[in-house]
C-alpha cells in the first residue's frame, strides 16, 4: 500500500508560530513506524513545501491519505481529504491528531474514511490489517457518522515505537524552535499528573500519565544527528529520580546536546542543584508556564503554585545562565493597568522571551465561558490559536486589548538589554527570527485593526 502523510500548512488567519518555528512532525514519523515492510511511505510537510496538496496527490497517486493537525486545521484537514477524493474516489482517508482524540466530531465527514481517536499506533497498525486482510475494525477508529461515546474504546496504551526520521530527511535541516536551529524532537513522556484546568495536554490521555524508560530515551538521543534536542512532554521536570537517571545516562554515554524542555517553576525552586547539574550536561533553555504573577490568578487556573515561586524560579535560571521561554496567561478582566504590572514584573526579572497567550477555552478543557462572551465562533478554527482575543474584554475594547498586547511584547522583547542579549546568536538566525516576528507583530496590528472597524 502507498502511504502519503501530511502535515498541514497553518491557515493565514491563524497568528503564527510558525514563524518562529517549525519542528518535524513526530506525530506522522511515529505512525510511519508502524507500517509493514511491502508499504510504501512518505512524509509531505506542507509547511515547508511551496506546492498545495492536490500536487502532491497526482504526482504520487497514493491509495491511502493520512492528515493530522491540531484545532486550528480542522477546516484543511477535511479539505485535504475532499481534495483526494475528487482525484481518486477510491483513497482511503484518514485523520488524527490531538483534537480528534478529543473532539472527533470535528472532523465526522463524508470524505473522511477513519478517524483516530484513541491508541494511534496500535490502532492504526490494525486499520492497514482491515483494510489489506478484512479483519475486524480495531478499537480507537471511528468511521463517519459513528460518534465516541456510541463505540467501545480501549484502555489508554502509550507504545511509542521508534520515529522513522528519515521520511523527513529532506526537511531536517530547515526545523528550528526561536534560537534553537536544526532541533529534533524527543517525547519521553505522554500527560501531565497536573490539573490545571485550562491545559488540553490532561485531556489527550484521559489524565493518564505515561513515562518511557529512561535507557530507551538515551537509546533514540544516541541515533539522533542532531546537537539541538526539543524534549517535548508536557512537563519533563516531574520525577527527581528519573530526571537524575536520566544525566547520569548522559554522562555515562558520553552524549553532548543541547536541550528544550518544558518544566514548572516549582520543580525548578525545590530542584535547584539538579538543574543545575542539567545545565553542565547540555541544559539550555526551558520552557516555563508561569501563567500569571497574581496569586487569586493562580488559584483560578489551579495551577497550584505562587508568584513567590514563579519569581524565585526566573531568578534560578538567570543565575545559571539557563533561557526561559515564559508563558503568561491574559485574563479577559484585565484594564491597561493589569498590562502595564506584567511589563514591570518581566522587565524586573529580566525575561527576554514571553509569549502572552489570551485566556482561551479550549473545546474539551473542562474551562468554559458563556457563549456571548465568545468572540470566536466555535466552527471558527483556525483563530483558535491561543494568540487570538477569544474571550470579549471586560473593561476595554477588542482594539484596545489587542493594542495592549503589542505594547507589551515591543516594550519586553526590544529593550536594548534584550536586544544585546540577541547578538551571541548567528546573523541568519537573527534575521530569521527578526523576519518571524515581524510577521506575527503584522498580523497583530491587523487584528487591532480589524477591532477598530
Amino acid at each position: 500500500m502507498k502511504i502519503m502523510m501530511v502535515r498541514p500548512a497553518p491557515p493565514k488567519e491563524t497568528i503564527g508560530l510558525q514563524h518562529v518555528m517549525v519542528v518535524e512532525p513526530l506525530e506522522l514519523e511515529v505512525l510511519a513506524a508502524v507500517t509493514d515492510e511491502d508499504d510504501e511511505v512518505l512524509i509531505i510537510d506542507l509547511i515547508l513545501e511551496k506546492k498545495g496538496i492536490e500536487y502532491f496527490l497526482k504526482k504520487h497517486k497514493p491509495d491511502m491519505l493520512c492528515v493530522t493537525g491540531y484545532i486550528t486545521n480542522v477546516t484543511c484537514m477535511k479539505e485535504y481529504c475532499r481534495i483526494a477524493k475528487s482525484i481518486n474516489p477510491r483513497i482511503v482517508t484518514v485523520t488524527g491528531g490531538v483534537h480528534v482524540e478529543v473532539i472527533p466530531s470535528d472532523l465526522d465527514d463524508i470524505t473522511v474514511d477513519f478517524r483516530v481517536v484513541r491508541n494511534a499506533t496500535i490502532a492504526f497498525k490494525g486499520l492497514l490489517k482491515h483494510l489489506k486482510c478484512g479483519s475486524d475494525l480495531p478499537q480507537g477508529i471511528l468511521r463517519p457518522g459513528i460518534k465516541m461515546e456510541e463505540v467501545s474504546l480501549p484502555e489508554f496504551d502509550f507504545y511509542f515505537p521508534r520515529p522513522r526520521r528519515d521520511l523527513v530527511e529532506r526537511y531536517r535541516s530547515k526545523y528550528f524552535y526561536i534560537f534553537h536551529n536544526k532541533v529534533a524532537l524527543v517525547k519521553t513522556a505522554f500527560g501531565c499528573p497536573y490539573k490545571c484546568n485550562f491545559c488540553f495536554c490532561r485531556v489527550i490521555t484521559g489524565d493518564n500519565f505515561y513515562q518511557r524508560d529512561i535507557e530507551d530515551v538515551l537509546d533514540e538521543l544516541n541515533d539522533i544527528k542532531e546537537t539541538e534536542i526539543y524534549i517535548v512532554d508536557d512537563d519533563f521536570l516531574v520525577n527527581p529520580a528519573r530526571l537524575t537517571q536520566f544525566m547520569d545516562g548522559l554522562e555515562k554515554r558520553g552524549l553532548k546536546k543541547h536541550f528544550l524542555i518544558y518544566g514548572r517553576s516549582d520543580f525548578i525552586t525545590a530542584h535547584e542543584d539538579l538543574i543545575s547539574r542539567f545545565k553542565n550536561l547540555g541544559l539550555a533553555t526551558v520552557i516555563v508556564g508561569f501563567e500569571s504573577f497574581n496569586d487569586e490568578e493562580l488559584k483560578k487556573y489551579n495551577k497550584m503554585t505562587d508568584v513567590e515561586t514563579n519569581e524565585r524560579a526566573m531568578k534560578i535560571l538567570n543565575n545559571l545562565g539557563i533561557d526561559c521561554y515564559a508563558t503568561v496567561i491574559l485574563p479577559p478582566h484585565w484594564e491597561r493597568r493589569d498590562f502595564d504590572l506584567l511589563v514591570r514584573k518581566m522587565i524586573e526579572l529580566d525575561m527576554k522571551y514571553v509569549n502572552l497567550q489570551p485566556l482561551t477555552p479550549l473545546p474539551g478543557t473542562g474551562f468554559v465561558v458563556d457563549a456571548e462572551k465568545l468572540l470566536i465562533h466555535p466552527g471558527d478554527y483556525p483563530k483558535w490559536d491561543l494568540a487570538h482575543v477569544a474571550v470579549k474584554p471586560e473593561k476595554m475594547s477588542v482594539r484596545e486589548y489587542y493594542q495592549c498586547i503589542i505594547d507589551s511584547y515591543e516594550k519586553i522583547l526590544f529593550r536594548p538589554s534584550v536586544l544585546k542579549n540577541h547578538l551571541r546568536y548567528s546573523l541568519p538566525m537573527l534575521i530569521k527570527m527578526l523576519h518571524g516576528s515581524w510577521k506575527v507583530h503584522r498580523q497583530y496590528r491587523r487584528k487591532a485593526k480589524e477591532a477598530e472597524e
